[in-house]
């Protein structure tokens, strides 16, 4: 009797290191779940089992820049924050948010430069096809965000009425509470779309978004004012 309860107190004590190293990769990962569960198995192994757990691990870029506070939710349910110049990573999955009174500035990997004005959030995600690549999505759920591609890349940017979708352009994009956009082209075309259709929108014009109706037809404007707001922001 006592050499079996031996071999079952060693057995527990065998398996403690294993369970030890599950939680402390999740921790360290930032993954809701993971496949790593013995020694023997790489983070790499892991990611290559499940790809899913390699975007994760993969930044999209970082938030450099903080006039406040920017809060950053992660798919795990953990908040970071980033106040004044720094370099905080972002994922797909993210969610962004700033309060009254704080901006954010982003730099994605490739370049594009994202800023955000205060009582702005919008989630990071992502559309993957064979033909055209990886699509960057970012659903603004309301509040105003400018971008400015640094090449030809594929960016959407989703509001609760219309989608806007960019090539190489600089833009600036609000959403006000009732999901009304308005999208100002500061350079470039931009595609923009409701499910009633979808209006090509030039350099120094405007466009507005409703639920349940087209997209305006782009009226000629000035766009300084429109990004007045990123002075002193954006680099």
């Amino acid at each position: 009797m006592n050499q079996q309860r031996d071999r079952m107190g060693l057995a527990r004590f065998r398996l403690f290191p294993i369970i030890l190293l599950v939680l402390t990769c999740t921790s360290e990962t930032n993954a809701a779940w993971i496949y790593r569960t013995t020694p023997e198995m790489s983070q790499t192994e892991a990611a290559r089992r499940n790809p899913l757990l390699l975007i994760q691990l993969t930044p999209i870029g970082n938030a450099e820049n903080a006039l406040g506070t920017l809060m950053v939710k992660r798919a795990d349910g953990r908040v970071d924050q980033l106040k004044g110049k720094g370099s905080l990573p972002l994922y797909e999955g993210d969610e962004c948010k700033t309060e009254k009174a704080s901006k954010a500035s982003i730099r994605l990997a490739d370049g594009t430069q994202v800023a955000m004005n205060e009582e702005t959030t919008f989630l990071v995600q992502a559309r993957r096809e064979k033909a055209r690549g990886i699509t960057r999505i970012f659903k603004l759920l309301i509040g105003e965000m400018w971008i400015k591609t640094a090449e030809p890349v594929s960016i959407e940017v989703e509001t609760p009425v219309a989608t806007a979708a960019i090539k190489g352009t600089e833009f600036n994009l609000r959403v006000q509470p009732d999901g009304k956009s308005i999208l100002t082209v500061i350079e470039g075309l931009v595609e923009f779309g409701t499910p009633f259709g979808t209006c090509p929108i030039r350099t120094a014009t405007v466009s507005y978004g409703e639920r349940g109706k087209k997209c305006t037809k782009p009226a000629p404007t000035d766009p300084t004012p429109a990004v007045a707001w990123i002075t002193g922001l954006v680099q």
